[in-house]
């Protein structure tokens, strides 16, 4: 498995993208297994990591507590 930080970042952004909106997330563990799907290492706190640096370039990720999961909200 590649260790890929430029690419776990764009695959991560790229689940958000292709797999949540305002009404459906994925959960850590969908993102995980995703990476793997593309042969990226990634564990949870690199995942964190990743999701904050998107939220910093100015994507708006929202955390649900109810059902644990992350979700791209889109105006």
């Amino acid at each position: 498995m590649e260790k890929n930080v430029r690419l776990r970042l764009l695959y991560v952004m790229e689940i958000l993208v292709e797999q949540s909106d305002g009404t459906h997330g994925v959960t850590m563990q969908n993102i995980l297994s995703w990476l793997e799907g593309h042969q990226i290492a990634g564990e949870r706190k690199s995942v964190y990591e990743d999701i904050h640096a998107l939220q910093e370039y100015g994507l708006t990720i929202e955390y649900y507590s109810e059902d644990k999961t992350y979700r791209l909200v889109r105006d």
